[in-house]
């Protein structure tokens, strides 16, 4: 029976929006743009994030990065983090000698000259990332030999003037020819590239990836060419099911190095791809609780339209409300009706606002190469059902109206 009813007065309702095409279209017009701003948000924003997580989780899971700065920056440093010291080698060595679930650990280092150059007869790269790396970095960051080979622990010892090129490097200095067995010039440095890395994963809105600007030099030969550049990041792979324990000794150890008294804060950040992604995440959520405000103020005018135009059907059909009260329709069924119209109305104003978001998302992911845009179901969900909520919450008082009416004098009304 009450089927039965919510469809005769969704009828009731369809008809009474074809009758009034114009005045229903603006009435739904903030609910639409509500709509359409949750999906595109919300679609951007899911795309970003996965093109993120893929990017972190391509260097591998059971990883922990450790470096003096946080990883994601929202803001500036406070001073007592720009001041913290650098990490050292030593560090590294003793996280191998003290933590049992560290399976493998090794220390970077990255030149710090923003105007590097690096050439090969008429060919040059402008910036490239020079970096002193150990044989196991190449295990650690998940590398992909394309050609030739990773520097040897040999190599490293006895600082060797060889280079392994990543990928943006090799298509800069070597676009028609293989760079293997070739000699390249890197801040004064003549080098023999050995080998050469596959392309990273891109990262969002096609940006490239950092790691596809890389020089990896041994790391001893680093510091030959830079003795006064000190600052460390270390990379470490824990043993599989010892991630936690692994992060637990890597803090312990280096709390202890670095005279952290136990009621003060770690001055150094340890992350996984876990943490990394988490703290993204606090970006995007305070993204998205913009979009929200956004989305409720279209939602409050679209809202504020329907109280109107239904307040207006409820005086234009006050006769038909009287006819049908003497007939024998109870107030809910009066309070139905008008509510199931206006939730008709914000619902189909909600469902377009959906398709034209994501429609509109699809013609531009077409035109613009690497947009990241994937709409997840709870926008689409919170997209349309806060649509049909507007028509609820706004359309109640104006359906008490209609059902208050009085039958007799509803039908003397003129």
């Amino acid at each position: 029976m009450a089927r039965s009813m919510i469809v005769e007065n969704a009828k009731l309702a369809i008809d009474t929006l074809r009758s009034q095409k114009m005045r229903s279209g603006l009435t739904i017009l903030g609910v639409f743009i509500g709509a359409a701003i949750i999906i595109c948000v919300a679609s951007v924003l899911n795309g970003f994030r996965q093109s993120v997580i893929d990017q972190v989780e391509e260097f591998g899971t059971l990883n922990i990065y450790v470096y003096r700065y946080p990883f994601v920056r929202t803001g500036h440093l406070s001073p007592e983090v720009r001041n913290r010291k650098s990490l050292q080698l030593e560090d590294a060595q003793a996280i191998a000698d003290q933590c049992s679930a560290v399976d493998t650990i090794v220390a970077g280092i990255q030149a710090r000259n923003a105007n590097l150059t690096a050439r090969y007869r008429g060919e040059e790269m402008q910036g490239p990332s020079l970096r002193g790396s150990f044989p196991d970095s190449e295990r650690i960051s998940n590398m992909m030999i394309e050609e030739g080979r990773f520097i040897t622990d040999a190599e490293n010892q006895h600082r060797s003037a060889v280079c392994v090129l990543a990928h943006n490097a090799v298509q800069a200095l070597f676009p028609n020819s293989s760079p293997i067995g070739k000699h390249i010039r890197v801040g004064g440095s003549r080098f023999q590239v050995i080998g050469t890395v596959q392309k990273f994963k891109e990262g969002p809105f096609g940006s490239p990836n950092q790691e596809d600007n890389n020089i990896h030099v041994p790391y001893y030969t680093f510091r030959k060419m830079y003795p006064d550049q000190d600052d460390h990041f270390l990379s470490a792979r824990a043993y599989p099911g010892r991630l936690d324990e692994a992060i637990d000794q890597i803090e312990e150890v280096l709390r202890r190095r670095r005279n952290v008294k136990w009621t003060e804060e770690s001055n150094f950040e340890i992350g996984t791809a876990d943490s990394i992604i988490a703290s993204f995440d606090q970006i995007v959520f305070g993204v998205l609780a913009v979009m929200f405000m956004l989305s409720t103020v279209a939602f409050m005018v679209g809202g504020v339209g329907v109280m109107n135009i239904m307040l207006v059907s409820v005086k234009e059909r006050t006769r038909e409300i009287g006819l049908r009260k003497a007939l024998g329709a109870r107030r809910r069924d009066i309070t139905w009706q008008f509510l199931v119209e206006a939730m008709i109305l914000t619902g189909i104003g909600g469902l377009l606002g959906v398709v034209v978001g994501e429609g509109l998302l699809m013609a531009v992911s077409a035109l613009v190469d690497g947009l990241p845009s994937s709409t997840p179901t709870w926008a689409r969900v919170f997209g349309f059902g806060g649509s049909a909520s507007v028509g609820l919450i706004f359309g109640l008082w104006p359906a008490l109206q209609a059902a208050r009416l009085d039958p007799i004098e509803a039908l003397r009304y003129e």
